[in-house]
């Protein structure tokens, strides 16, 4: 595309030229007419001037026409008086008969020959008739100067044409080139470019408000990202799960909250609300609140990777436009109310399952205890056999007394101390652990522990966590199985998996097991001593650490348990 700088320059220096040329050609047929007729009128002088020679004194014409330059001819009533013997002039020897012929009939004639620079002129005069023709340079050297002298002015107009043009480039077109490509910039967002002042008229005034549109923009630019910084900075600090829809389910934004409860990863924006969490109760609160343009609250309890159970107080709320005429979309308010849900139930279901957790061994006891005083202590086989039994139900007992005072202890402390840990060698030393157990149903339990898995977190709880799932994982493989213990960094945390051949776990009973006092297999469960808060308290510090546990099980083929720490 040609510049309009070059198009301009082109422009002029065309219309110029093509003004000269016609103007040359104006000249050039102007001169012609105009010299053709002085030399017409010349030579009419001349012929006059013969006639009166001829007729005042005839026996003189040859020595006096003899003088004379040019060819004449001149004769009376048709009888030849002086013929040129030079013949110099075509146009005499071509067009002398034709002349003579067109002076008889219409008093006079006139030609010129543009190629030979000759003219001819015929008159008649009563009975005489003339004829003269001579060259005559004037015409061309006429047209020639004329030429000549506009092409000295095209010389110099071009030069000239140049100069007007670049001034005009200069102080109009350049100034508005800054100015757009100012204005490329400004739509691009780079607000503090500006535009240096122009000294034409014209265009400083285009100068100056530009520059104080970018002032403008600038000034906007920055209140504008204060007030998203203040929007992210409270977004961010709100301890309730906030998410900003627009009206077609797309997640405009997402606060820290919801990334640490629900998206890890945090590439929640951008996609479908539900597609990222595909709950029905909640869509169908944003479609009510959709339809109805009012806020919707409920309670919702919401199951995270199958495993982790939180209720939450849910409150959808639509935005409206300032005027309120158009639905823009909606803010979705996830508040965490898991605690005082997990207080009711406690309160519900502490006493009842505590007593029935201690029923068995405390009746046993008296059972036994009564059975002693009975008589059957005199007995030492029947006394020694009651008091073992007393003491594994005394065993128990404070077993579950224990796993209820760390249980009660963790969900008091929310944060657990954390420093600089090794998996790996907790990993190995939870393995020597529970090597005897293991020994005892002949199980091999394959370690796949990467070297250097570091993490942070409580090194005595982490180990909790492993015995437990290793001790889980033992309990519930038949003999002579294996169970895989994997420690591995990955990504952005470290991940702990172990795995056998067990049982399994049925998809109904996944989301159970984590409860208190909840057991697959309750025979097995009792006979090897356990209480059933064991998943319980494993659960509970693994979200003391921010972390995430969840099962992957089919029955009759083993379970997979995966605890995945994060390093934030």
């Amino acid at each position: 595309m040609i510049k309009f700088y070059n198009k301009l320059l082109i422009i002029l220096t065309t219309v110029t030229v093509v003004s000269f040329l016609i103007l040359g050609f104006f000249l050039h047929n102007s001169s012609y007419d105009l010299i053709s007729k002085q030399q017409q009128k010349l030579l009419k002088t001349e012929s006059q001037k013969i006639y009166n020679i001829a007729k005042k004194e005839p026996q003189k014409i040859n020595e006096i026409l003899d003088v004379f330059e040019q060819d004449i001819y001149l004769e009376k009533n048709g009888k030849v008086i002086y013929n040129s013997t030079e013949n110099n002039t075509k146009l005499f020897k071509k067009e002398k008969k034709k002349a003579i012929s067109d002076a008889k009939s219409f008093d006079e004639y006139f030609s010129v020959d543009k190629i030979d620079s000759e003219i001819l002129y015929a008159k008649k005069y009563n009975d005489y008739t003339i004829a003269i023709a001579k060259q005559t340079d004037a015409i061309s050297i006429i047209q020639k100067d004329i030429w000549k002298y506009l092409l000295l002015v095209l010389c110099f107009m071009l030069p000239l044409i140049y100069f007007v043009v670049r001034y005009i480039n200069t102080s109009y077109i350049h100034p508005i080139k800054e100015v757009t490509y100012a204005t490329k910039l400004l739509a691009s967002g780079k607000y503090r470019v500006r535009v240096p002042e122009s000294n034409v008229k014209e265009t400083k005034e285009l100068f100056i408000n530009t520059n104080e549109l970018a002032r403008t923009l600038d000034d906007l630019n920055n209140e504008q990202k204060l007030q998203r910084n203040r929007l992210e900075t409270t977004l961010e600090n709100i301890p309730s799960a906030t998410l900003m829809v627009d009206r077609d389910g797309v997640i405009v934004i997402a606060n820290k909250t919801y990334h640490d409860l629900f998206d890890r990863v945090g590439n929640a924006e951008g996609q479908l609300f539900k597609d990222v969490m595909p709950n029905a109760e909640i869509s169908q609160m944003m479609n009510e609140s959709l339809k109805l343009e009012e806020p919707v609250f409920e309670q919702v309890e919401i199951t995270i990777n199958n495993v982790h159970n939180k209720f939450f107080e849910v409150s959808v709320i639509p935005v409206l436009s300032r005027r309120k005429r158009n639905l823009l979309g909606l803010v979705v308010v996830m508040h965490d109310i898991t605690k005082l849900k997990k207080l009711e139930h406690m309160r519900k279901d502490f006493v009842a399952n505590v007593s029935h957790e201690l029923r068995t061994p405390i009746t046993s006891i008296k059972g036994f205890a009564e059975t002693l005083l009975d008589g059957a202590k005199n007995d030492p086989e029947s006394l020694d056999m009651f008091l073992n039994i007393i003491l594994e139900e005394s065993n128990r007992i404070q077993s579950l007394v224990q796993d209820l005072l760390d249980l009660s202890k963790i969900e008091q402390n929310d944060e657990i101390p954390k420093e600089q840990i090794s998996l790996t060698e907790i990993g190995e030393h939870t393995i020597n652990t529970v090597a005897n157990v293991a020994m005892k149903k002949d199980i091999e339990i394959i370690n796949k522990i990467d070297e250097n898995v570091i993490s942070f977190g409580d090194k005595d709880k982490i180990t909790q966590v492993l015995i437990n799932l290793l001790t889980n994982a033992i309990s519930y493989s038949p003999k002579s199985s294996h169970i895989v213990l994997t420690i591995k960094n990955d990504g952005d945390g470290q991940v702990i998996s172990v795995k056998d051949n067990g049982i399994g776990i049925s998809v109904d009973e996944q989301r159970r097991i984590f409860e208190r006092f909840y057991r697959v297999d309750k025979a097995r469960s009792r006979d090897s001593g356990g209480t059933g808060l064991g998943l319980s308290i494993t659960k509970h510090i693994i979200e003391a650490h921010n972390g995430q546990i969840k099962v992957e099980s089919e029955v009759g083929k083993g379970s997979d348990f995966i605890v995945k720490l994060f390093n934030k």
